[in-house]
C-alpha cells in the first residue's frame, strides 16, 4: 500500500458537480484556495516517476474527468473532447508545477464558463439545476419529488416542464443517467454488477440487470466477463 488516501469515484464524482453549480464568484474563490494546490498536489508522489511527470498524469486524470461531466451537464461533445485534447497536449510541453497549477484552474474555469453557458442555451434555469442535482445525486435514490423540491416547483407541474424541455419525463432522465454511468463502471472501471447495483441505488443487482438489458440489448453480467476476458488477455499478452 502506498500510504496514500485515495478519494472514492463517488467522492470525486460528487465533488466536481458540486463545483459546476456554484455562481462564477464562488467558483474562482475556490479555484484561487491554497486547498486547491494542495488537492493538485496531492499525489506527485505517486502518479509518475518525476514530480513533474506525476503532476501531468494527474491533470490527465482531472481533465478526462471534467470532459465528461462537462458533456453531461449540457455541453456540445465535439467541442467538449476537442478541448480536452487541446489541453492534454498543450500540457506536454510545460516544464514547471507553477505553470502547471496555473493551468489546472484555467482549464476547469474554461469548463465551468461553457457548461453555464450551455445551460443558459438549452433548457430554463430550474431545468438546468433539476439535471445538475440528478448529475450529482446518482448514486442512492433519487427521486422526482426530490428534484422538484429542489428547484422549488410542484412535482406534477416540474415533471411536465421536464419532459416538454428535455423529451422524457424526469424519471424516465433519472433512470437513464443512472444506467450510462453504471455503463461507464463496468467498462471503465471494471467494476462488479453487484456492486454497481447498491451504489446506483437499485434495489437488487437483479433489477439493474432488467433496466441495463432493456437499455442496452445486452445483460451487465455480459459486459462484466467481457471486460475480464479483454484485461486477462491484455496481461497474457503483456
Amino acid at each position: 500500500m502506498s500510504g496514500y488516501r485515495h478519494h472514492t469515484y463517488e467522492e470525486e464524482l460528487r465533488t466536481r458537480y458540486a463545483l459546476f453549480r456554484l455562481e462564477r464568484d464562488e467558483f474562482v474563490k475556490i479555484l484561487d484556495s491554497p486547498n486547491t494546490d494542495r488537492s493538485l498536489l496531492n499525489y506527485r508522489e505517486i502518479m509518475g516517476p518525476t514530480s513533474l511527470r506525476a503532476l501531468k498524469n494527474s491533470l490527465i486524470c482531472l481533465i478526462a474527468a471534467t470532459c465528461r461531466i462537462a458533456i453531461e451537464l449540457g455541453m456540445e461533445v465535439e467541442l467538449s473532447f476537442a478541448l480536452s485534447d487541446y489541453y492534454i497536449n498543450h500540457l506536454e510541453t510545460i516544464t514547471d508545477e507553477a505553470s502547471l497549477l496555473a493551468l489546472s484552474k484555467q482549464i476547469l474555469l474554461h469548463y465551468f464558463d461553457l457548461v453555464q453557458n450551455a445551460s443558459r442555451q438549452q433548457y430554463s434555469k430550474p431545468i438546468a439545476g433539476a439535471m445538475r442535482y440528478i448529475g450529482r445525486n446518482l448514486y442512492g435514490v433519487c427521486r422526482v419529488s426530490s428534484v422538484a423540491a429542489y428547484v422549488g416547483l410542484e412535482v406534477h407541474y416540474f415533471s411536465k416542464l421536464f419532459a416538454k424541455q428535455v423529451g422524457m419525463c424526469p424519471s424516465k432522465y433519472i433512470m437513464q443517467r443512472k444506467l450510462e454511468e453504471g455503463k461507464h463502471q463496468l467498462s471503465e472501471l471494471g467494476a462488479h454488477v453487484t456492486d454497481i447495483a447498491e451504489s446506483l441505488g437499485f434495489c437488487d443487482a437483479a433489477h439493474f440487470s432488467r433496466c441495463f438489458k432493456k437499455q442496452y440489448g445486452i445483460a451487465p453480467s455480459r459486459m462484466e466477463n467481457q471486460e475480464i476476458g479483454k484485461t486477462a488477455k491484455e496481461v497474457r499478452v503483456g
